[in-house]
């Protein structure tokens, strides 16, 4: 009974860190595309008042 619950509570473990790590990992790609949209919306702008 002791196995089997230990190797439930494993299996959680790393269910729980891929799922955090997951969770980090999109909000770091969400950032890095706001980023990236407000640069080229920071560039089309200079370039459709410099043209």
């Amino acid at each position: 009974m002791f196995q089997m619950f230990v190797g439930y509570a494993c299996v959680l473990s790393v269910a729980v860190l891929y799922y955090a790590w997951r969770d980090g990992y999109a909000a770091r790609t969400q950032r890095r595309a706001n980023v990236n949209e407000r640069v080229a919306y920071l560039l089309w702008v200079a370039a459709q008042r410099a043209g």
